[in-house]
């Protein structure tokens, strides 16, 4: 079983339902040479849905690390209810797709294709994270486990770690 993979393997991937807890910007010192600029998000990743008893599914997850290099013009619109007055309470952005397209005129990473990357969420329903990323690398965290929930119990996530 695959434990890490990259905007190669894009086609393959699919992120629908995946709760996302946080996000880190990894940059680097330029001062230092280190020109790094990632975009890191800590996400309980869906390995599988699995058919289950009587329709339901049940559900391969493990904690993953998502991080997109060479990140540019991050753009978020994340609303949990501007102006409600239910008070709702945070809880972790849930993935409904994401998308990319190639960027043609980059001046970013000239030896490599770049892409504008979109993150739409469903929850918060019509939420957006978007930004421009050469590729992904993304790594599990622990072995996954099969369970009827989309997303692991606290207890079962292990610390999230940014570099």
């Amino acid at each position: 079983m695959a434990t890490t993979w990259t905007q190669d393997d894009f086609d393959r991937l699919s992120w629908h339902d995946n709760a996302v807890y946080g996000f880190y910007l990894a940059v680097g010192d330029p001062g230092r040479g280190d020109w790094r600029s990632d975009l890191v998000l800590d996400i309980d990743f869906i390995l599988q849905w699995l058919n289950g008893a009587e329709g339901r599914y049940r559900f391969r997850v493990a904690p993953a690390t998502l991080t997109f290099h060479h990140a540019t013009d991050l753009n978020l619109s994340i609303d949990w209810g501007h102006g409600s007055v239910r008070q709702i309470a945070l809880s972790p952005i849930c993935i409904a797709r994401i998308d990319r397209s190639p960027v043609s005129e980059q001046r970013v990473c000239l030896d490599r294709p770049y892409f504008r990357w979109w993150i739409d969420t469903n929850w918060p329903d019509g939420g957006s994270i978007a930004f421009g990323a050469s590729g992904f690398t993304q790594v599990l965290r622990a072995p996954p486990i099969v369970q009827d929930e989309q997303s692991l119990p606290p207890a079962s996530r292990p610390p999230f770690q940014p570099r």
